[in-house]
């Protein structure tokens, strides 16, 4: 879940999850983030209809599709070094903002439904999509009031709830029906990682338990 890559005008070396560069010319500088989604193309698609693919270049030897599973039996990094709160290659979805770091299980999102939580502060919406692969987080707070939300139980689709105004939203964060159809949830960047390799880069990372 984690590489170094190298510029061909330097040869500079840069951390994938930073975005910083670590050898060469360019050492110290970094990269400028910009929002990325993780989402089944189905869900993209569904959003973005018009949107273009990449088609990848020939020649060039890409994962297969399990590589993950395949590679979940290997030791991972760190060692001893590592903290002991989740399994190493758990998944989650890390979020960062303030100087504070909340690593969200995967495995919790996909049992759990919504979670309402704090990072930095701030309150946040953290939730896997239909798939369980899909993950996408939001700021809670709306015109001055923080919402809190629940999956709609009258549907198999997607679908969640506010509990303040009972408006349904959608996994875009948008409100689809009820008073606060039309607006739209400010999006938070989350970052899905292997547990010791969050932890790792966010040494001080707290980590979501159910039910806290």
């Amino acid at each position: 879940m984690n590489f170094l890559m190298y510029d061909e005008e330097t040869g500079s070396w840069w951390q994938q999850i930073s975005g910083e560069c670590l050898f060469g010319p360019l050492k110290g500088r970094k990269l400028t983030r910009i929002p990325s989604d993780e989402v089944t193309l189905a869900t993209w698609r569904a959003e973005y209809p018009e949107s273009t693919a990449v088609r990848f270049m020939g020649g060039i030897r890409y994962p297969k599709s399990d590589w993950e599973k395949r590679i979940s039996t290997l030791p991972a990094a760190g060692g001893s070094k590592s903290r002991k709160d989740l399994p190493p290659r758990e998944l989650v979805a890390g979020i960062e903002f303030n100087g504070a770091s909340v690593g969200f299980p995967m495995e919790a999102l996909r049992a759990s439904g919504p979670v309402n939580h704090a990072v930095g502060g701030e309150p946040v919406l953290v939730v896997a999509g239909k798939d369980g692969n899909s993950v996408r987080s939001f700021f809670r707070r709306l015109g001055g009031n923080v919402l809190i939300f629940y999956k709609a139980p009258d549907t198999a689709d997607f679908a969640l709830v506010d509990e303040a105004t009972g408006s349904r939203w959608d996994f875009s964060g948008r409100a689809i029906a009820g008073p606060l159809a039309g607006q739209q949830l400010e999006r938070i960047q989350n970052t899905k990682d292997f547990w010791f390799d969050w932890q790792r880069y966010h040494p001080k990372t707290t980590v979501y338990r159910v039910g806290r």
